[in-house]
């Protein structure tokens, strides 16, 4: 009888154990390079494995060894992020934030999150890390995922070899349709009428938009959300989404 009960509590445990690591999300980064030359360009690609989770919403923070690494490119055309809550920028010297959300979840391996473009400084090794990661279950009520995280080691070399391993975007397409919204609250910009926007870029990514009041050649650059100049409403209203490879999308209010 003993034996038996001890096999029953260490198959529990063993269960219980597989059954945490199985559903935690890993969130990792990789390259297709291992030895990178000084001077050299190449890629880092943030990865999403949801483990048979429903994920709908992740956000954290990726540090690199600033002294080895400069960062010439972030590139978030084929994410399977579609809505960006901060689109992944620095934020300081060695340091990038960012947070999305997929409408509908996704429950697949290998989804790539973003890329980033690095240029090696001098030789040396470090490791680009991931910080301060969260990640959302897709279940109604915003439940935290037990989240495996992967960092990348780097490892520079001098050498008279450098070969870029980075490809130019052949991006002719513009971004896709969407329709800004007009919206108002009593919480925000003191009650101002304000406008709402948001598209994706699945070639080269989305650079910026465009706020145009007045006429579709006089524009300033602007964020959603974008609180209107002209709060009578009584003229026409463009906004301008363009890649990183300059192909514009205009939508009209």
């Amino acid at each position: 009888m003993k034996n038996k009960f001890t096999i029953i509590v260490l198959f529990s445990i063993f269960y219980f154990l597989f059954s945490l690591e199985a559903n935690a999300a890993r969130l990792y980064l990789i390259s297709p390079i291992s030895e990178i030359g000084v001077g050299q360009e190449f890629h880092v690609d943030l990865m999403l494995d949801a483990e048979r989770l429903d994920i709908n919403a992740v956000e954290a923070k990726i540090l690199f060894p600033e002294a080895l690494l400069e960062l010439k490119e972030i590139r978030d055309g084929n994410s399977i992020v579609n809505l960006w809550i901060k689109r992944p920028k620095i934020e300081k010297a060695g340091a990038m934030d960012f947070s999305g959300i997929i409408p509908g979840g996704y429950q697949g391996a290998n989804g790539l999150l973003f890329s980033v473009i690095f240029q090696s400084k001098k030789s040396g090794s470090g490791a680009i890390e991931i910080h301060n990661a969260k990640i959302l279950i897709n279940d109604g009520n915003g439940t935290p995922a037990d989240i495996e995280i992967s960092p990348l080691k780097v490892s520079i070399f001098q050498t008279s070899s450098v070969k870029s391993a980075i490809e130019p975007i052949n991006d002719k397409e513009p971004p896709e349709e969407f329709k800004p919204e007009i919206s108002q609250n009593s919480d925000m910009f003191n009650a101002k009428w304000f406008l709402v926007f948001t598209t994706q870029d699945k070639g080269s990514g989305i650079d910026h938009y465009k706020v145009c009041e007045r006429v579709k050649t006089k524009c300033v650059i602007a964020e959603s959300p974008y609180v209107l100049e002209n709060q009578n409403l009584n003229r026409k209203i463009f906004v301008k989404a363009i890649d990183k490879n300059g192909n514009e999308r205009i939508a009209v209010l």
